[in-house]
């Protein structure tokens, strides 16, 4: 494969575009008919044609296999051409997912009910991996895609979510400015070896899973196979979006990170080329007392040009002789190589780095400045823009739980709780939490500096940060290790055991 490389438009007007579709139309499908097949079929097209290769390609980046991989060769065939890429979409991808989901996510309803079918809805699922997962395909792909399933049985049911690869899965809209999700289609191939290959199409709607399948070895093309009732009352398929114009975490840098693989690879060809450099000799070289190259055996002529020449490489030294034409050049010997500007190079890559880093909201953890205590205030201030651009992730991101928790409710409401309801459910907080360095110290001074003027549970949240303990564990171990009258004295400088001692003593 040949890509271009740092020239044209790097992906077309239609590589990012959702797919749309009139509501009256999509009320009009009748999804074993031929028609819809055959629509089906365009879809699916025009995915592959369209976005697949957009897709593929920061996937690739990610996996370190940058462009500069398929830079066309060199027409010197003697020529170093190394071709080295960097790795800075990882580090993009690994810094964005512990920022924002380094600390799991947290949900509060007062709705006791609707807390606890969250709390096993997370549990069960595994979710702060699962999130981390769907944050991954955001920051690659610039849009992620989840399932959820019903599972278990007659004696009890629970809620699954599966992630759904970016590259195969996209959702179909309705025309209003809302942007209501109508369908969602998920294509995957299965091979059995020997050239027999199936695709099997799952289309979802907001009552049915409509199943599809083509085979290789059928000449009549894509077949419908069955459909099935769920009761999620919605699209089951949830799309969570990067940022408004769903782009990758590093899509707008990778003509940065192409200029510098071009850099790194270019001064390692030059570094090779040095090794491999041709040595250049004025003048008559040293050539031996024998005109004969070669004994009577076939051995070297330890006194020959060619012996000497030898000698000359071992010792790692060469001998000239001097010139007799006086018009003739001096003697000498030297390397032919190319001059490099090693420190005008190293400020053109720290350029680039620092564009990289720049544009895409990412701190410079090597940066002299960064490393080493800094306080609370200094650590808001190098990491603002990263707060900005969080900000703005981290609200869509939230729709997209919202959603996921808005769908999971008409399963629970299935399972005999009335009281479950979408009003309820919306009034659910949800919280995140930055992963950032903290200073335990100066999150302790705090503590004690509100205590007294906001509720203990406020005061040990803060304190949470420090001890890793929930708030409302920490209140509940408090009060079965100590008597009551000594929680509110605990702020007071006074020593725990000498005040416990005190409190317990008869006498005292």
């Amino acid at each position: 494969m040949e890509v271009s490389f740092l020239k044209s438009t790097r992906f077309s007007a239609e590589a990012n575009e959702h797919f749309i579709m009139l509501q009256e139309d999509f009320e009009s499908i009748e999804y074993e008919s031929k028609e819809w097949i055959e629509q089906l079929q365009r879809y699916i097209s025009k995915h592959k044609d369209s976005q697949l290769g957009r897709l593929q390609e920061l996937n690739r980046y990610y996996k370190g296999d940058n462009n500069i991989k398929y830079r066309p060769k060199k027409t010197d065939e003697t020529a170093a051409d190394n071709r080295i890429s960097s790795d800075f979409a990882k580090y993009i991808t690994v810094f964005e997912q512990g920022y924002m989901l380094g600390n799991p996510v947290e949900y509060k309803n007062k709705d006791s009910a609707i807390q606890e079918y969250i709390d096993e809805l997370s549990s069960r699922n595994n979710e702060k991996r699962h999130n981390t997962a769907i944050k991954k395909d955001l920051c690659v792909y610039g849009r992620a895609y989840e399932l959820l399933t019903v599972a278990g049985n007659e004696n009890a049911t629970w809620i699954r979510l599966f992630k759904l690869p970016a590259e195969k899965t996209f959702v179909v809209y309705d025309d209003t400015y809302e942007r209501n999700s109508l369908m969602a289609v998920n294509y995957y191939n299965v091979d059995y070896g020997g050239g027999k290959k199936k695709q099997i199409i799952k289309v979802y709607t907001a009552d049915m899973v409509y199943s599809y399948e083509y085979s290789s070895t059928d000449t009549d093309g894509m077949k419908f196979i069955d459909g099935e009732e769920h009761h999620f009352n919605g699209v089951p398929v949830n799309e969570y979006s990067n940022n408004e114009d769903r782009l990758g975490s590093f899509e707008s840098v990778l003509d940065n990170i192409d200029a510098y693989d071009l850099s790194q690879s270019e001064l390692a060809n030059f570094q090779q080329n040095s090794n491999d450099a041709i040595l250049v000799i004025k003048g008559n070289p040293y050539t031996g007392a024998d005109e004969e190259d070669f004994l009577e055996d076939g051995s070297i002529n330890p006194n020959g040009r060619l012996g000497i020449s030898i000698a000359f490489k071992k010792a790692q030294m060469l001998i000239l002789d001097e010139n007799p034409s006086e018009k003739g050049t001096n003697p000498d010997a030297s390397y032919l190589v190319k001059q490099y500007d090693t420190a005008g190079a190293e400020a053109y890559k720290q350029r680039l780095v620092n564009d990289i880093l720049r544009f895409t909201f990412t701190p410079d953890i090597q940066d002299a400045n960064f490393s080493g205590v800094q306080s609370g205030e200094s650590m808001k201030y190098k990491l603002m823009a990263s707060d900005n651009y969080r900000e703005q992730q981290q609200d869509l991101f939230e729709a997209g739980l919202m959603r996921r928790l808005r769908l999971a409710a008409n399963i629970w409401s299935i399972k005999g709780s009335e009281a479950i309801s979408y009003d309820k459910v919306n009034q659910t907080s949800i919280i995140f939490k930055p992963n950032i360095p903290q200073n335990d110290t100066e999150l302790v001074t705090i503590a004690k500096s509100l205590y007294g003027m906001v509720s203990d549970q406020t005061v040990f949240e803060i304190l949470n940060q420090v001890t890793g303990v929930d708030a409302q564990s920490e209140l509940e171990r408090l009060e079965d290790q100590e008597p009551e009258e000594l929680v509110p004295r605990l702020g007071e400088g006074l020593d725990v055991e000498e005040e416990s001692s005190r409190l317990l003593d008869p006498e005292g």
